[in-house]
């Protein structure tokens, strides 16, 4: 069965009688379906994990699969979690807007639209001539006319709001699983559950199915790849294993403005590449009154070899942050990063968002624990390259693949084995061509549009 054929733009011509009925399902989003045996089976599951792909998880289970009892635990106070401008902004493609469109309805994805920005094409900087010319070079997005769905910038916490806002009251748990070290598996009231667990294996959580949506550093992936239950005593060490740092530092935030409309497109995104790729920057309207930004910092080697990146892992001071990427791009003498350092210069440190580029070296061979006590989702399961901005896509895809596959399922074992197995297929393809067009788009080269994919 390959349920990830329900978010692509074409099917094979002749799929099998399961796919077929997987594929209109999927296209019909409903808030009361019927509860399938598999759906039963995963009543009470536990999400750790309250970022997009965790909530909407918890969304697609309610409304796809029909579950009643799906509860939220994240790590973050709820402070944190309400906060509108957490982790910068999303570009969701048409990939993620079907995804949506199945866990929400239409009224999801027209309050996206509403609150984000269309987009219609893509503006790459080139560095000026000798004789200080300016060359922009337009790029029309037709994702729209081509697939009915336009791309989509959005900011972070506000699509964050919009997923809880479909979940039933008090599912969410703030405050719980920072510290979570692996699972267990138990007996309760006659019912074979999992429980979340501490280092000192202390219970956190317990339910029938634990849905990991751990993130890019998960707990739950080292233990799949490995078959342990519990992560050995070095556990940060064991949450890096199978992620491959691609070189680069990411700083984003959105700056509560507009870009000038004198000079800039509406619904438009700017990008301009530094000759030999050591800066990469990004910014697009993010909904009115407010733009996204992003620059991509290279890591450099020295004379004798040893490699210097622009921050260190345990920068935390958002400040002095903002101060050194001003300065770094200043040094760059290029006029045509000026748009991106005036809407740093606009932005509050504090809403700055830093990340290492990483991905997951290897995904799979399966993205369920052997037992079926266990299931990835989000960058738990495939973290990938952000030149693609399909992780968050990718996510959602991930929840309503889930969800289908638990409502069609005649028992859920089996379905989460057609989950894992359509999902690793997908994520796979889509890893390869992340990683070549990273290499292309930090060489300043054409890449691949991806909007449609």
């Amino acid at each position: 069965m390959d349920p990830c054929k329900a978010f692509s733009n074409e099917f094979p011509s002749s799929p099998p009688q399961k796919v077929e009925q997987l594929r209109a399902s999927t296209w019909e989003w409903t808030s009361l379906s019927p509860c399938s045996r598999a759906a039963h089976e995963a009543q009470e599951t536990c999400i750790i994990g309250g970022g997009l792909a965790g909530l909407a998880t918890a969304a697609a289970l309610v409304n796809i699969a029909g579950m009643k009892y799906v509860q939220v635990f994240e790590k973050a106070c709820q402070d944190e979690l309400e906060r509108p401008t957490a982790g910068a902004a999303v570009q969701l493609g048409p990939n993620g807007l079907r995804a949506l469109r199945c866990i929400g309805g239409d009224e999801l994805v027209s309050a996206i639209m509403q609150q984000g920005t269309c987009l219609v094409g893509n503006a790459v900087i080139m560095p000026q001539t000798e004789d200080g010319e300016q060359n922009i070079m337009m790029i029309a997005d037709s994702t729209k006319d081509d697939t009915g769905l336009s791309q989509v910038l959005i900011r972070w916490g506000v699509l964050r709001s919009l997923l809880m806002n479909l979940l039933p009251p008090k599912c969410i748990t703030t405050g719980v699983g920072s510290n979570v070290a692996g699972y267990s598996v138990e007996n309760m009231d006659g019912k074979e559950c999992v429980a979340a667990v501490a280092a000192d294996k202390t219970t956190l959580t317990s339910g029938r199915l634990l849905v990991a949506a751990d993130g890019i550093y998960s707990t739950f992936q080292s233990l799949i790849r490995s078959g342990d239950k519990l992560l050995p005593s070095d556990i940060e060490d064991a949450r890096r294993k199978n992620i491959k740092d691609g070189g680069r530092i990411n700083i984003k935030a959105v700056a509560p403005t507009d870009l000038d409309p004198e000079k800039f497109q509406p619904g438009t995104t700017y990008s301009f590449f530094s000759p030999g790729g050591t800066a990469a920057c990004f910014a697009g309207p993010a909904g009115k009154g407010y733009t996204y930004w992003a620059v991509s910092i290279a890591d450099e080697t020295s004379a004798d070899g040893e490699v210097q990146r622009f921050l260190s892992d345990t920068t935390t001071d958002r400040e002095s942050v903002k101060q050194k990427l001003i300065s770094k791009l200043a040094i760059l003498e290029s006029p045509e990063c000026q748009f991106v350092i005036d809407l740093i210069e606009q932005t509050n440190a504090s809403a700055i968002f830093i990340a290492r580029s990483v991905e997951r070296e290897h995904v799979g061979p399966s993205l369920v624990s052997e037992d079926g006590k266990v299931v990835l989702v989000g960058d738990a399961a495939h973290a990938m390259s952000p030149a693609y901005g399909q992780a968050a896509n990718f996510a959602f895809e991930d929840a309503a693949t889930l969800a289908t596959c638990i409502r069609e399922g005649n028992d859920l074992f089996s379905a989460l084995k057609d989950y894992s197995e359509a999902r690793v297929a997908r994520c796979v393809e889509m890893q390869r061509r992340s990683a070549e067009r990273t290499a292309k788009a930090t060489r300043g080269e054409k890449t691949e549009d991806v909007s449609k994919w």
